[in-house]
């Protein structure tokens, strides 16, 4: 199960370095991707793929991607997601 220890603190995200991490089939990747214009925010980007390769290594056609609001409420919402979406993958 992946909860708060497993993606690490909202903090580390601030800095805007990715995190990547597995679970039984599903591997995942969690980034900040800032604002692009004035009238947006900035967000977190989740990508979901399947095992066993990695994020650069995967066929883009296979990696699912979802954007969360860059607060603690998304970062929350990422944990909900991340639990779910495991589902639909079988480990390796």
């Amino acid at each position: 199960m992946i909860d708060h220890h497993t993606i690490l603190t909202f903090n580390h995200y601030k800095k805007g370095k990715p995190f990547t991490g597995s679970l039984k089939g599903m591997r995942y990747r969690i980034i900040k991707v800032s604002a692009e214009n004035e009238d947006d925010t900035d967000k977190f980007r989740v990508d979901t793929w399947p095992e066993p390769l990695c994020y650069e290594a995967t066929d883009p056609d296979k990696i699912t991607v979802q954007l969360f609001a860059f607060s603690q409420e998304g970062y929350e919402d990422i944990i909900k997601y991340l639990n779910e979406k495991q589902t639909e993958y079988t480990p390796v």
